[in-house]
């Protein structure tokens, strides 16, 4: 289901569905806003509510969201694998965890 699809669907603002999508990754919105290439002050005006983000702005947080999510799942499995005193192959986990990316 791509961005789109949810906001028709349930009829959230940009800004809820990202941050629902930030909380359930673990992901701090801010981080996911400095991935993206939005500015802190983007951030804060759609947090207090003084403006609506743009659907481009919004896709690129959402998928920040997600690389960000991939690259915490992979350091968290090579680390299981480095408890496990297993090799650890950096080719074969970034081909694991690669991230969704959804466009418009």
């Amino acid at each position: 289901m791509t961005l789109t699809h949810c906001i028709h669907a349930i009829m959230k603002s940009y800004l809820q569905l990202i941050t629902d999508k930030a909380w359930k990754a673990n992901i701090k919105l801010e981080d996911a806003f400095d991935k993206a290439g939005a500015s802190y002050t983007t951030y804060w005006r759609a947090k207090s509510k003084r403006t609506e983000l743009k659907y481009d702005t919004a896709l690129k947080v959402f998928n920040a969201i997600e690389e960000l999510y991939q690259i915490q799942q992979a350091r968290e499995y090579s680390q299981g694998l480095r408890e496990a005193n297993q090799a650890v192959n950096r080719r074969t986990i970034r081909s694991k965890f690669k991230p969704r990316v959804f466009s418009t």
